[in-house]
């Protein structure tokens, strides 16, 4: 019976080994995908920094090809200089812009036309931090305090004309 058994058992084990065998990989070989980047939507548009304030200078980027670049417009943009290639493979396009000096607080959006489409992102515009000037003191002079044991007349700056004396009355509550 032990015999059997034996043999039993090593027909299962040759039986689960075989599949294993001929599903294993030759792992001496090298895997052929090659890791690409993923592709730029094109056209585009940047604007960096992309919070600015009124005033400021900002770089306004056009990935556009340099014959199909129109215009570039914003409200909150008061000139745009002459755009220069910065980069050739994707043609990205760039210059310097302007903020207005009078913009107000909030989103703002540039719009580029390249060709036929038109590509548009928001410019944050944030407050202008007001200078540091502290408000002017109260001109009325600071009361002085009572001396110790002075008899308080009613009425006079305090808020009631009758200072309680003793503990609070708080009522009963729910269990009285």
């Amino acid at each position: 019976m032990i015999k059997y058994r034996s043999a039993l058992v090593m027909a299962c084990g040759v039986v689960l080994a075989v599949p294993a065998v001929a599903y294993a990989q030759d792992v001496s070989t090298s895997p052929t995908t090659s890791a690409t980047p993923p592709p730029v939507p094109y056209p585009f548009i940047a604007v960096s920094p992309a919070k600015s304030k009124a005033g400021e200078d900002v770089l306004v980027s056009v990935g556009c090809a340099v014959a199909e670049l129109g215009e570039v417009k914003s409200m909150v943009l008061d000139s745009v200089g002459k755009f220069e290639v910065t980069s050739e493979n994707p043609v990205i396009q760039g210059a310097v812009a302007h903020v207005n000096d009078k913009a107000r607080p909030g989103f703002y959006a540039v719009t580029a036309v390249c060709k036929t489409k038109a590509v548009t992102i928001n410019i944050e515009v944030t407050a202008v931090p007001t200078s540091s000037v502290k408000p002017p003191k109260p001109t009325a002079s600071p009361s002085k305090p009572a001396p110790p044991g002075a008899a308080i007349k009613p009425g006079s700056g305090r808020q009631v004309s009758k200072i309680p004396v003793g503990a609070p009355q708080t009522g009963g509550g729910a269990f009285s």
